[in-house]
């Protein structure tokens, strides 16, 4: 009996084997694409010819190559960051490309693609499929980012929903302060995650007029975490959790959200995927341009949430070069509870010890008729945790009053702050990193009343539509002093609705698009008169 058994054995290995071989024939010689020839230029005459099989898309090649060009979504094109310019016309945009580029970009595209004019044009690598022999550029800095491996040494919790995480990588990296990583997120957790809050996701997304994209099995996700240190051997990351659908806190009840669909931030879910002291932790970088000028200038520091990181180490940067100039940092939490206790003594130290450095730290409340001004016991507890020097110098500073009860500090939003604390000034620049609706209604008051460059505007567009909104935003300013200028009737009510329409309606809902498309009618309206534009304001519908 033995013999026969083993004999049926080996007759189905060899058919397995015979059936692979065969499947791998039919594939090698119908399944593949023709060869192509993929080069890649850089500065100092770089230059690099591949060999790859066609019908493939460009980012997942590129990264296999060890060229590490950065994708926080996995190639979902949700986030963005993974531009690259062609020499080679491969088509236009897709519809999911187009709200991550601007009005200059798209037209630098649109006539490269219509009348072969121009160096080359942009395109998101994730969406882009190699079936011709292709030239591309990829900068310096793409080209020297490398893979790592590091350990956790060290796990701290600063608030109830930011953690602060050490990693000590295998060799010593250089990065500039502001600069970002990311982090390979372990396939088995992302998978966990979907199939516990499928049913969130699909929920969220719906309310928020967003697309479900799936987990693709197999893709690995990476999440883009900036830098909080300045040294290259021991790197500090903040990380923050975060819902899916924003009005359903994780506190109550609300999914955790990771990604790749409408998300623009993942996040670190304490019951599946935690980083244990000795974890090997896999990362490339550093990647990114958010960093300081270096000639003398009055900087403006805007954090808030997560997007603490980069400003703390842009900070640290500050004052161990021992800059002189004129430097605010507006820190926007929701309460007291939000703001890392254990930074704020040593921000409020270095605020007395120099003059020309300001901290104003603004509290805007959870909630309607949330009044972040009136300490919880939350609040109170965060407070009382802090060392009696920490204590004091909080009071000594005005942001806490003398019974322990209330908040001194500001309330409300950083952008009608502004003009508070600061006048225009033509070497002013602005770093802000933290929630979109943050950015991009400071960098609207900041042009506003300060006249703020748009080219001092500074920030790691995480989200992949920051750089196209901060462009729009700049034209509503261009179309509010050409109302002026022709002495409109109604102006102020008109400016305010256009404003309210593009940032509330539009921008903040990502429709980049559409965006464009109101500011092209708003032109066209004022083109033919004051009441055609106050018509057309009141017709339209997002």
């Amino acid at each position: 009996m033995v013999t026969p058994l083993v004999i049926g054995a080996g007759i189905l290995a060899l058919l397995v084997l015979l059936l692979s071989l065969f499947s791998e024939i039919i594939y090698q010689f119908f399944g593949r694409g023709e060869k192509r020839k993929l080069t890649i230029l850089s500065d100092d005459d770089y230059r690099k010819e591949l060999t790859i099989e066609g019908g493939e898309k460009l980012l997942p090649l590129l990264q296999s190559r060890g060229f590490n060009v950065p994708a926080a979504c996995g190639g979902m094109a949700t986030c963005g960051q993974c531009k690259v310019k062609l020499y080679t016309n491969v088509g236009p945009y897709t519809a999911a490309e187009t709200p991550h580029f601007d009005m200059k970009t798209r037209e630098t595209s649109r006539k490269f693609l219509e009348q072969g004019t121009g160096d080359g044009y942009v395109r998101l690598a994730c969406q882009v499929r190699v079936e011709k022999d292709v030239d591309l550029y990829l900068p310096k800095d793409t080209l020297s980012v490398k893979q790592y491996t590091a350990r956790l040494v060290k796990k701290k919790a600063l608030t109830s929903d930011k953690t602060e995480i050490w990693l000590q990588p295998s060799k010593p990296i250089q990065y500039r302060p502001g600069q970002y990583i990311q982090l390979a997120i372990p396939e088995d957790f992302v998978e966990e995650h979907y199939k516990k809050y499928d049913t969130f996701i699909k929920e969220a997304c719906k309310n928020l007029g967003k697309e479900f994209i799936p987990y693709t099995p197999g893709a690995t996700l990476y999440r883009g975490y900036s830098l909080a240190s300045t040294e290259p051997d021991l790197l500090k990351l903040i990380i923050r959790m975060a819902p899916v659908d924003p009005s359903r806190v994780i506190e109550k009840g609300g999914a955790p959200c990771i990604g790749p669909s409408w998300a623009h931030h993942y996040i670190l879910e304490k019951n599946l995927w935690n980083f244990f002291r000795g974890e090997k932790i896999h990362f490339t970088g550093p990647y990114g341009h958010f960093t300081l000028r270096e000639q003398p200038h009055t900087a403006v520091f805007v954090a808030g949430g997560a997007g603490l990181a980069p400003i703390i180490a842009l900070l640290e940067q500050w004052f161990k070069e021992g800059r002189k100039d004129k430097a605010i940092f507006f820190l926007g939490e929701r309460r007291f509870q939000d703001i890392p206790t254990s930074y704020l003594p040593r921000w409020l130290t270095w605020q007395q010890k120099n003059h020309n450095f300001k901290l104003v730290p603004v509290l805007s409340g959870a909630f309607r008729g949330d009044n972040p001004a009136e300490l919880n016991d939350v609040d109170k507890r965060c407070y009382h945790c802090l060392s009696v020097d920490g204590k004091q110098i909080i009071k000594e500073q005005g942001l806490i009053d003398d019974q322990e009860t209330h908040w001194k500090g500001e309330v409300g939003f950083i952008g009608p702050l502004l003009r508070t604390y600061l006048s225009p000034d033509q070497n002013i620049v602005f770093y802000l990193c933290g929630p979109a609706p943050m950015t991009v209604t400071v960098i609207d008051a900041a042009a506003n009343v300060l006249n703020l460059k748009k080219e001092n505007a500074l920030f790691d567009d995480f989200t992949g539509t920051l750089t196209p909104s901060v462009d729009l935003l700049y034209q509503k300013l261009e179309i509010k002093e050409k109302i002026y200028a022709l002495n409109i009737p109604n102006a102020d009510k008109l400016i305010e609705k256009i404003s309210h329409i593009l940032i509330i309606q539009l921008i903040l809902k990502d429709k980049i698009d559409e965006s464009y498309r109101f500011l092209e009618q708003v032109k066209e309206a004022i083109g033919k008169s004051g009441q055609e534009l106050e018509l057309m304001l009141l017709s339209y519908k997002s």
